[in-house]
């Protein structure tokens, strides 16, 4: 199958399911758009002209928007879907939705074609459970904003085929970007698990008055990042961003309990982030202007602490090594170094000492160590200066880092 998918198919026409379809329309596939609401497809080719004046303003493609319409066609009925090699889903973070929906199209559509799901939060084995065809199901993650964003993660589920992670990664690399092929099948994957960290600790952090979205937004980029978890929320959309959380604390207890209340009233308010228009900022009058002078309000070495923490717990739970780590990081959040590189340039050791400080004074589990955290640091493994870390380093670096 890997080459041969001409035929595409996006089931759900939501602001993802949008960016997706035009991204394989953009990559000279053609595009069939299922969702069930008669109004959300009516405006698909609003949002997708939107984007197009955008991507065209960067540079990023001479296509004109017509060009690229006659690519997609848009259907109410998801029986229109039969004659494709590969679909996408990009429905709502809901397991009983998405298992819902492969079994309608597990049942109707030849065993050649290949199934991709979008999910942030569920595991790929769990959607597949019950299929007939679930070796052709496997994980195809994008990370938000999908126009620009270079990272798919891609996940082999416990039944998935070596075709179906070949077949996926095939056509990521189509659409212009970089797969990144994941040891494990784990709720939230590396990307997500690491945003969620972090999450956990800024939302609280606002929720307890210690700080604003703005000041935190400001610190994030201060420190190299082109947008900070407020602004990343915003794009994602509050109201998945509480789908997701909710998914993540049944899985990974109170490491990853957000203030779910706090989102469920502005989320009450309408105010579901950039969609919406109005989210953690106002993005009717265009993308928010961060006042870059906030940045000390805010210690982001907070921030590089949890998201450290998580990467432990992620080579822990081995879903993926600190070298994987490092370059989804980098390409998920578009950022001049990884993960691991920065941790290992600031010492394992002062992280370590930032996370107990916090976590005694909070009790906030985000903030409890990880076992292969401690270990590390007791085996004298502190970062770069001390020559290891996640990476190991030659003594012509240690010495420049000194």
């Amino acid at each position: 199958m890997v080459d041969k998918v001409r035929r595409t198919a996006v089931i759900g026409a939501g602001t993802m399911g949008a960016d997706l379809s035009l991204l394989l329309a953009l990559s000279d596939f053609d595009v069939i758009v299922s969702d069930k609401s008669k109004e959300v497809l009516d405006k698909l080719g609003e949002k997708q002209r939107k984007t197009m004046d955008e991507i065209r303003a960067a540079g990023i493609t001479p296509k004109t928007y017509d060009a690229v319409q006659k690519k997609i066609t848009t259907t109410i009925n998801l029986a229109d879907i039969n004659d494709v090699d590969f679909v996408l889903e990009a429905v709502a973070e809901d397991l009983d939705v998405k298992r819902s929906l492969f079994k309608e199209l597990d049942d109707k559509l030849p065993m050649y074609v290949v199934f991709a799901t979008n999910t942030s939060s569920l595991r790929v084995s769990d959607i597949a459970k019950g299929l007939k065809g679930a070796t052709r199901l496997g994980g195809m993650h994008f990370s938000n904003p999908p126009i620009l964003s270079p990272l798919v993660e891609v996940v082999k589920g416990e039944k998935t085929s070596e075709e179906t992670i070949r077949t996926i990664s095939w056509v990521a690399e189509k659409m212009g970007k970089t797969p990144v092929v994941l040891r494990k099948d784990v709720n939230g994957m590396v990307l997500d698990r690491v945003l969620m960290s972090a999450g956990t600790e800024v939302l609280w952090a606002i929720q307890k008055g210690e700080v604003t979205p703005e000041e935190i937004e400001a610190a994030h980029r201060s420190i190299g990042f082109p947008v900070g978890f407020p602004v990343g929320t915003d794009l994602i959309g509050l109201d998945i961003m509480l789908a997701m959380s909710k998914n993540y604390h049944r899985v990974y207890g109170e490491r990853m309990h957000v203030p779910e209340k706090m989102l469920e009233a502005r989320i009450k308010e309408g105010k579901l982030g950039k969609k919406s228009g109005q989210g953690f900022f106002d993005w009717s009058k265009g993308d928010p202007v961060i006042d870059m002078k906030l940045a000390g309000k805010f210690d982001s070495m907070r921030t590089i602490a949890v998201t450290t923490n998580e990467a432990f717990w992620l080579m822990k739970d081995g879903v993926a090594d600190a070298e994987t780590i490092n370059k989804i990081i980098m390409l998920g959040f578009r950022a001049p170094v990884g993960l691991s590189e920065l941790a290992d340039a600031i010492g394992l050791d002062k992280l370590l000492e930032v996370l107990r400080k916090r976590y005694k004074e909070t009790r906030l589990e985000v903030y409890k160590p990880c076992p292969l955290f401690v270990e590390y640091v007791k085996k004298g493994w502190k970062g770069k200066a001390a020559g290891r870390g996640f990476f190991t380093y030659p003594a012509e670096a240690v010495k420049g880092s000194s």
